[in-house]
């Protein structure tokens, strides 16, 4: 290997001198070489060179050495003679980082610059947008392709690989690698680490890089959780429930929601600025770790949680060298070309050592060689911290030198600027630009003056600039908003710039609310998502200030966010909190309680749905308000639909909802009332009915340019295809459904849909996708407010466990599931429950319960006039009969679920039924009918894609078989041709003939 070493070095100096680079000799870690060219082209020439010389050349021992190159583009300086330095060099390595042995990658960089002067027959490849491991912005990379080199490779090993939600990095990470490597080891050894040391002490962006660098080996992804914003202990547990998705359960604590649903995750979280709440971190590590035997976490806090199995590990300040580079890089940044060189490197040392090597004191005083050399912040400085300590030359403790750092940027700031810097300290988890005009204008801040005044303190490092979000969004590192939060306090300001603040978000919310029915919605539910932290904090001040108005009008303008976003305990816990407060009947108070009532129904909490609904409707009616009376009708006509056994007087309450709509131009109402009636016309399978208020709610959706109601409009569509038989449509247009719910944010009907996707694999025989999609969505549906799935998921995946032979597990699934729905009400779904779990009872040779099971839901379909579940449990009944011996009482039965199917177009069951009639006229050894009937369901079957369950094949193979053997093969054939011939209503009329002629002649 030394030889082969040896000459993969030759060869690559000999692709770099040929083609005019440089290569610095004591650079690259470990075997990699650095090359450097003035010309991108030469570069690439170089690249190609090596890896077609590398391809050809006879490696020593019959090994293959196969070498990853990156190419990248801009500036870097020479340290020296000998050694480059800068971000575009830890870029370039960062991107050769993600390449695999003989695949060469370019930037978009440089890609630009050399697309047009390709070496002969080379191309380039775009492999898509690409986070680096250094987690600046993404990058978009090209593979360097030609004839002579190898042009599969997997996919590049970048962060798009693994799950994360790693916050981008908008400057360099300089001078820790000894640290990432040592963690790195303490990451693999250790399952709980926690990276202590003063504020400043770059805690956050070494467990961020630290994270990024050990992805790869967590399959289930890095969680990142801002745990600054957070102000209660209590919501700890829900902002890593957050993180990965999941929502608040109605009375179940998170942590046992987490707990559960990370049982077998392979996964890193990373809980940042844990020390304002230690001890509920501390209880939530514990149960993590205890229930997930995989799982890590990595703490920031400037002390240790203290709990067994803790590794303590103190980030250190950085070395001289580290800490002139950062100030060197930061510096730069302000000042092109500046470099510590000289005068100006002397009084950069003496900055860093008085700083202790903190990197966040380093980037202050660096902010400042704008406006001064380094020597007169050298001068300032030592001042400053003479002035603090006495006079005193002794070392100062590193909280003390960050409190001095950042006390002495604040005294250089003017009043203005100091102002604002304090009133920005009360937003949670950032601010816009028209944010802080709002909120923190008045006295010596003008609001004409904000932005530059913002400007001044981005350029000072006081303020947190993100470019890349579409807002243009700030914040506030927390031991700045700590600081400035503590001279908030001292000023006498911070009722008023709370007030400020509850008041902007407060607007902000309704200013959204009407903008989140049209086509631009998704965009003001984004906004409203990004300031979640600061809504949250406008409740809060609300709630402790007992400023009852604006808290009832903050939480109604969020209902349909709630909803929409699945923040649905939080939205059922916030109404509370606000309707407590009772001033008697008001237009806001109704509308409140219609808004409770919606995010009850969304949320599954029927309790409060029907204790909100009636109210609210009631007090609309009395007070006389036409628009909350709209939209608590809808509410109180799914209730009495879904929870009752009203349909007809829940539909009655939708259409009336509809024409208030209409009437007042609310244009959401009307859409709701119209999407509320289609589902009354669903739980009937009445698609006569619901075909014309399909249309209607299609137009107006469309006039709308409402994505979530078309994705109801898609569902729709696919629920009556899949009840018809036609199960390709039905799956488009439930992926349809899907693909916008995932799109526009986890809409709380996403779930209903892959339930049903779930179902119309099992029915068209793939049986392993409908398992691999309803497992994990039931393992997860109440984690990810999925609630209104679990309903439909439930029986669907205990069906398909009878179909598979396993009714024992169905019916300990199903059994509870029923237990847990009929004090509920819930009709459709006790009934449909009933029918699977009269299924089992039947498979498992339990007569009389499964008697008993379908009587019931033969009786709930009834209540609802619901022709598909009523069948499907005369069928299960007829079975029950055959099974019992009664012959005649099965044939009845299943000629009136055949009858009740075919009416209603139910072309799924009237297969069914006539196989079951078919099975039955074996048995009465009339085989020609047998055969014909057998021969009309395979053509019915075969038409829609429907599956027999495997639970079915050998009986359904044992009846074919007989009938062949009775008849002959001939005379088989040609009575199985004439059932296949027959259309669906003629092969029910047939069923019907040949069971009274048969009668009459027995």
């Amino acid at each position: 290997m030394g030889a082969a070493i040896a000459r993969h070095y030759e060869l690559l100096d000999a692709a770099i001198t040929l083609h005019g680079g440089v290569r610095p000799v004591e650079q690259g870690e470990g075997d990699s070489v650095v090359g450097v060219f003035a010309q991108p082209s030469d570069a690439i020439a170089a690249a190609l060179h090596a890896q077609r010389t590398f391809a050809h050349e006879p490696w020593p021992g019959g090994q293959v050495l196969r070498i990853r190159i990156a190419l990248h583009t801009g500036e870097a300086q020479l340290r020296g003679n000998d050694y480059y330095v800068g971000r575009t060099v830890i870029r370039c390595a960062r991107l050769r980082a993600v390449a695999h042995g003989g695949q060469t990658v370019l930037s978009g960089a440089t890609r630009d610059l050399v697309a047009d002067r390709l070496p002969d027959d080379a191309d380039l490849r775009d492999l898509g947008s690409h986070r680096l491991k250094d987690l600046g912005a993404p990058e978009r990379v090209w593979q360097l392709c030609h004839p002579d080199l190898a042009d599969e490779f997997p996919p590049l090993r970048s962060l798009n690989a693994f799950a994360n939600n790693l916050p981008t990095q908008l400057t360099s990470f300089v001078g820790r690698d000894a640290e990432l490597a040592e963690l790195r080891t303490v990451l693999e050894a250790d399952r709980l680490v926690t990276l202590t040391g003063a504020g400043g002490s770059g805690k956050t962006r070494l467990a961020v890089h630290a994270a990024a660098d050990v992805a790869d080996r967590h399959p289930d992804g890095v969680r990142w959780v801002e745990l600054a914003p957070v102000s209660s202990p209590d919501a700890v547990p829900y902002a890593v429930a957050r993180t990965f998705g999941f929502v608040e359960e109605e009375d179940r604590p998170p942590t046992q929601t987490l707990c559960e649903q990370l049982a077998a995750s392979d996964a890193l979280v990373v809980l940042d600025n844990a020390e304002h709440v230690l001890e509920p971190c501390a209880q939530l590590t514990q149960a993590l770790l205890g229930a997930a035997p995989k799982l890590r976490i990595l703490v920031t806090s400037r002390e240790p949680l203290g709990v067994p199995g803790e590794l303590t590990w103190r980030v250190p300040s950085l070395n001289d060298a580290a800490a002139t580079r950062l100030f060197s890089e930061r510096a730069s940044r302000v000042r092109p070309g500046f470099q510590a060189e000289g005068s100006e490197g002397a009084a950069v040392a003496q900055i860093c050592r008085r700083l202790d090597g903190l990197p966040l004191a380093i980037e202050l005083a660096a902010a400042r060689v704008r406006m001064m050399p380094p020597a007169r912040i050298a001068a300032a400085l030592d001042d400053r911290f003479r002035l603090l300590t006495g006079g005193s030359r002794t070392v100062l403790p590193h909280q003390q030198t960050l409190e001095t750092s950042v006390a002495w940027s604040h005294d250089l700031l003017d009043d203005s600027e100091r102002a604002l810097l304090r009133r920005l300290s009360v937003f949670a988890g950032g601010f816009t630009l028209d944010a802080a005009e709002h909120v923190c204008t008045g006295d010596v801040v003008d609001r004409y003056a904000v932005l530059d005044l913002l400007t001044h303190l981005v350029d000072k490092s006081l303020v947190q600039a993100d470019v890349d979000d579409p807002e243009g969004r700030y914040r506030l590192l927390e031991t700045i908003r700590f600081f400035a939060g503590a001279r908030l306090a001292e000023s006498g300001e911070s009722d008023r710039i709370r007030e400020r603040h509850r008041d902007f978000f407060l607007a902000l919310a309704e200013r959204a609310e009407p903008e989140l029915v049209k086509a631009d919605g998704l965009a003001w539910l984004d906004r409203l998502q990004r300031d979640w932290d600061n809504l949250s904090a406008a409740a809060d001040w609300c709630e402790s200030t007992a400023a009852h108005g604006p808290f009832l009008r903050l939480v109604t303008a969020l209902t349909l966010f709630f909803e929409l976003r699945s923040h649905l305990a939080a939205g059922g816990r916030w109404f509370a909190r606000a309707l407590s407060h009772d001033d008697g009947p008001s237009a806001l108070r109704a509308r409140a309680l219609w808004g409770a009532s919606h995010v009850a129904l969304y949320g599954g909490d029927m309790e409060a749905l029907g204790r909100y609904a009636p109210a609210a409707l009631a007090m609309a009616e009395e007070i006389g308000d036409e628009a909350a009376t709209c939209r608590a009708l809808n509410t109180n006509g799914l209730a009495a639909m879904w929870l009752g056994h009203e349909v007809e007087g829940g539909r009655a309450a939708m259409v009336r909802s509809a024409a208030l709509g209409r009437k007042l131009k609310d244009n959401w109402a009307l859409c709701d009332g119209l999407k509320l009636t289609t589902v009354s016309w669903m739980i009937q399978d009445d698609f006569e009915g619901l075909s014309p208020v399909l249309a209607e709610f299609k137009a107006v959706s469309e006039a709308l340019g409402n994505r979530f109601f078309m994705a109801w409009y898609y569902t729709t569509v696919g629920w009556a295809a899949m009840h018809q038989g036609d199960f390709t449509l039905a799956e488009q247009e439930m992926e349809l459904a899907l693909a916008e719910d995932k799109e526009l944010g986890g809409a709380a009907t996403s779930g209903f849909v892959v339930a049903q996707l779930g179902e119309i694999e099992a029915q068209t025989g793939r049986y392993d996708a409908a398992e691999s999609r309803l497992v994990p969505f039931l393992e997860k549906a109440a984690a990810t407010g999925d609630f209104l799935g679990a309903p439909w998921g439930v029986p669907a995946l205990a069906r398909l466990l009878i179909g598979r032979e396993a009714p024992a597990d169905a019916r300990d699934m199903i059994a509870g599931f029923v237990d847990l729905l009929r004090p509920l009400g819930m009709p459709i779904n006790v009934s449909e429950g009933l029918n699977v779990l009269g299924a089992a009872h039947l498979a498992l040779g339990n007569e009389a319960a499964a008697a008993e099971a379908l009587a019931a839901a033969k009786a709930e379909a009834e209540s609802i006039s619901n022709p598909w579940l009523g069948a499907q449990a005369i069928y299960l009944l007829g079975e029950l009969a055959r099974r019992r011996g009664g012959l005649d009482e099965a044939e009845g039965l299943h000629h009136d679920a055949l009858a009740m199917r075919a009416s209603r177009g139910l072309r799924p069951g009237v297969a069914e039924s006539l196989e079951a009639l078919a099975a039955l006229a074996v048995q009465h050894d009339s085989y020609a009918e047998a055969a014909r009937l057998f021969g009309a369901a395979s053509t019915l079957r075969d038409q829609m894609g429907l599956a027999r369950w495997p639970v079915q094949m050998a009986s359904y193979d044992s009846d074919v078989n007989d009938t062949r053997k009775a008849l002959g093969e001939d005379a088989f054939a040609a009575a199985w041709a004439e059932g296949a011939a027959l259309t669906v209503d003629a092969a029910v009329a047939y069923a019907g003939r040949a069971h009274g002629e048969r009668r009459r002649r027995e």
